[in-house]
């Protein structure tokens, strides 16, 4: 006979329809949930064998994970970044902890007021999801003695763990994509010196046309955003000449250069192709499938989450930047040269 399967928070939640915080909420004894919710959970919870579970498990202990994300990065569209919170607070709660959320509001990341402890709660941890205004991160060094995991976002502190995604790689890849196409004549669409994840991707671009003999194409670059007065919104007109294929920095950027394409009633792939990355939720694209890169948010937040443990109970010390790879997604945005 195979071993009894473990029973987990998830599968009480599933029996009840309720979510996996709520569960754990009940079992903890925290706030937020109803007498007769908690009883019903704690039941259901003793039926299906999971009390257990707890004793076998009762001197581990749980922790609170504060997680911060700058608004500028939710506020105009849906977000890479949300998701990847949405993942790293799912996988902390399969682990018996908690996290708590911080949208980091444009004052508040300039430190335009007094520096305020982090949502005022005794977190054990703190994880930092996209690039944050120097002086926030100096603020948050200062006032913490807590360990700190940057998720897409690297520095040169060394007592800081830093997991990001491969822009430099993974760009280097859709750029050669388009090279074995049979394209030469290519334009980058992102403001290189916007920030550290758009100039990674504006290297990798470089590096693969150096590679392909192809460098006069690393001065076309379309800049998709003015960060010099903290703007991050995507704004650009497309240039009067157009290149053979377009390389977005993000997939944001990707669908409003496709919107001002149709505007002009220049089609894609027919007359011009274009690449994106991110693999995130681009809208309003039928019938076009953009040809992009995909992050592995599940190994992101695995990794994020894992190691902010690993530091929190002191096993291992930061060991510097993570380069966690993707993939590269097949649309129907690119054609090869000559198929028309």
């Amino acid at each position: 006979m195979g071993q009894k399967k473990s029973v987990k928070m998830e599968d009480i939640a599933e029996a009840l329809g309720v979510s996996i915080v709520t569960v754990s909420n009940a079992l903890k004894g925290k706030k937020g949930v109803s007498d007769s919710l908690r009883k019903k959970i704690a039941d259901t919870a003793e039926k299906m064998g999971y009390r257990s579970v707890v004793r076998e498990k009762k001197e581990e202990k749980s922790y609170i994970i504060g997680v911060a994300v700058a608004e500028k990065y939710v506020k105009e569209f849906p977000s890479f970044y949300m998701d990847i919170y949405k993942r790293i607070a799912a996988e902390a709660v399969k682990k018996g902890h908690l996290t708590v959320l911080e949208v980091v509001t444009a004052e508040k990341e300039a430190l335009e007021k007094p520096f305020e402890p982090f949502l005022e709660q005794k977190t054990a941890g703190l994880i930092l999801i996209g690039e944050l205004n120097e002086l926030y991160i100096q603020a948050i060094r200062s006032t913490y003695d807590i360990p700190v995991v940057c998720v897409d976002y690297y520095d040169v502190y060394e007592d800081m763990d830093y997991i990001i995604t491969d822009g430099f790689g993974g760009m280097e890849q859709m750029t050669r994509f388009l090279l074995d196409q049979g394209f030469s004549d290519l334009m980058f669409v992102g403001t290189p010196d916007g920030t550290k994840n758009i100039t990674d991707r504006y290297l990798g671009y470089c590096k693969a046309l150096e590679l392909a003999g192809e460098e006069e194409a690393q001065n076309n670059i379309l800049p998709d955003r003015d960060f010099s007065n903290g703007d991050y919104r995507i704004q650009f007109e497309l240039p009067d000449k157009l290149p053979e294929a377009f390389v977005c920095n993000c997939d944001k950027t990707a669908e409003i250069l496709l919107q001002k394409l149709k505007k002009r009633e220049i089609h894609v792939p027919e007359d011009v192709s274009v690449v994106g990355f991110d693999n995130y939720n681009t809208r309003n694209l039928t019938p076009l499938k953009l040809t992009t890169y995909e992050n592995d948010e599940k190994a992101i937040a695995q990794i994020s989450v894992n190691t902010i443990l690993k530091r929190i109970e002191g096993r291992k010390k930061p060991s510097g930047v993570r380069i966690v790879g993707g993939s590269i997604v097949l649309g129907n945005t690119v054609r090869r040269k000559g198929d028309l």
